[in-house]
């Protein structure tokens, strides 16, 4: 049995039913069905999640919201009447309106993916599941116990149903929003609450790029993948799978496609738990993220003051800023932090350190990004990382820190965000990939 998740481009208008529709007909497998809420497409420039929060701004700022949510209306009847269907949807969109005086954030930015799915159930002719009456979060996060019991009182393994991804409910009832990208992780969700047989996340790229396309121009798919590659990646700034829905499919050994609804003829990637990694390839995947600040810190046999580094570590918690910790040597210690994140109270932290811990010194470097080169054979032949690292050097781009500490996976290297594009660039253009092809069964 597959669960099939169907991002927001893939339901952006009537012509995108559609293709999800011809795809979910061509295998037999394809039972339970996740969408996201309509996207952008040539005609609608702004999502239907973002249009929602423009109302829910509106409406706080005590502005008039209506022409904002009535172009959400047209929209959805939109779809409905070019695809024939007979679905009332006007009584949804009715609740809804009554609703958004006084209702919540996560309901009023959930409702896109609740409408999209009211209509692709219909079009489909499956049975419309809302993920309130099944998907339960406590304060520790999702209650699987809860959620698998409540979703076997009303479906069995046969049925066919479509689901509103991004949204379940708390303890209480109450509608609970998921990050962004959230029905990556509800049809994780799903697909590990049933046993799923495959997890396919259908998107309008087809498969998981080696680099950044918009760095690397005909940049070469990524075949097969592991859950931790994957889950790094992600982590490091690739958006096509939200990374937190790696987690639920590699528990149950899931295997996930990552698949293109325009182009489904198109092979994909394949994400398992363990990859053919008979390729001569140096690295799976790269990825990076611009703008981190580092400081860094020395005080002689800094790695024996627990008292100096409880110090520093109390003077950090104090601005609530989240900061990676990296161990640089016997005297010295980096934290790595989004520039955003300490926007504002940046000079404060560099000035606390030096007049409050005793520090040798303290070192501030700004406009750093970070380039993480990922391979699961990183564990098997650790030299690899030296070889990238001499193919920096050899190139004039200046490493200001070298990150491995944690796993056995990834190395990360940090640059100035002037060489980000020029350091994937060369990692790229100096690692040999196989170009054999991956068949998907679509």
């Amino acid at each position: 049995m597959i669960v099939a998740k169907f991002g927001g481009s893939s339901v952006a208008d009537a012509g995108q039913f559609k293709k999800v529709r011809a795809i979910v007909e061509a295998n037999a497998d394809r039972k339970m069905i996740v969408v996201s809420a309509a996207g952008k497409s040539d005609r609608e420039a702004v999502k239907v999640t973002d249009l929602l929060i423009q109302v829910e701004k509106l409406r706080d700022a005590g502005e008039d919201y209506m022409p904002v949510f009535n172009h959400i209306q047209s929209r959805f009847v939109g779809i409905r009447d070019a695809l024939g269907l007979k679905v009332g949807i006007e009584t949804d969109l009715k609740k809804i309106s009554k609703e958004i005086p006084t209702c919540s954030h996560d309901y009023l930015v959930s409702r896109g993916e609740f409408l999209t799915a009211k209509l692709m159930a219909d079009f489909l002719g499956y049975q419309f599941i809302d993920a309130a009456r099944f998907l339960v979060f406590d304060q520790k996060g999702v209650n699987y116990g809860q959620s698998i019991n409540r979703l076997r009182d009303f479906i069995s393994y046969d049925d066919h149903i479509v689901v509103p991804g991004f949204y379940g409910v708390d303890e209480h009832g109450m509608t609970h929003l998921m990050p962004r990208g959230g029905s990556d992780i509800s049809g994780a969700l799903l697909a590990n609450f049933v046993d799923a047989d495959l997890y396919e996340n259908w998107t309008d790229v087809s498969g998981i790029k080696m680099a950044d396309p918009r760095i690397i121009n005909n940049s070469r798919k990524i075949n097969e993948l592991t859950y931790e590659e994957l889950q790094e990646l992600s982590y490091m700034g690739i958006s096509v799978f939200q990374e937190e829905a790696i987690q639920p499919a590699k528990e149950k050994q899931i295997p996930i496609a990552i698949l293109n609804t325009n182009h489904p003829e198109e092979d994909g990637t394949l994400v398992v738990d363990s990859a053919d990694k008979t390729a001569p390839s140096l690295v799976t995947g790269i990825a990076g993220k611009k703008d981190y600040i580092v400081i860094s810190i020395k005080k002689y046999q800094l790695n024996k003051r627990l008292d100096v580094m409880a110090k520093v570590f109390s003077v950090i918690q104090k601005f609530g800023v989240k900061f990676d910790y990296v161990p640089a040597g016997t005297d010295s210690v980096q934290f790595l932090a989004k520039r955003a994140d300490v926007d504002g109270k940046l000079m404060a932290i560099v000035s606390s350190l030096k007049s409050e811990c005793s520090l040798d010194d303290v070192k501030l470097e700004k406009n750093i990004a970070m380039v993480a080169a990922v391979s699961s054979q990183f564990g098997k032949r650790p030299a690899i990382a030296g070889k990238i690292l001499d193919l920096l050097d050899n190139s004039q781009i200046k490493i200001h820190l070298v990150v491995q500490e944690g796993s056995d996976i990834k190395v990360v290297f940090g640059v100035a965000n002037s060489d980000y594009e020029k350091t994937i660039e060369k990692i790229y253009r100096s690692t040999a990939v196989s170009a054999t092809r991956l068949k998907m069964v679509i």
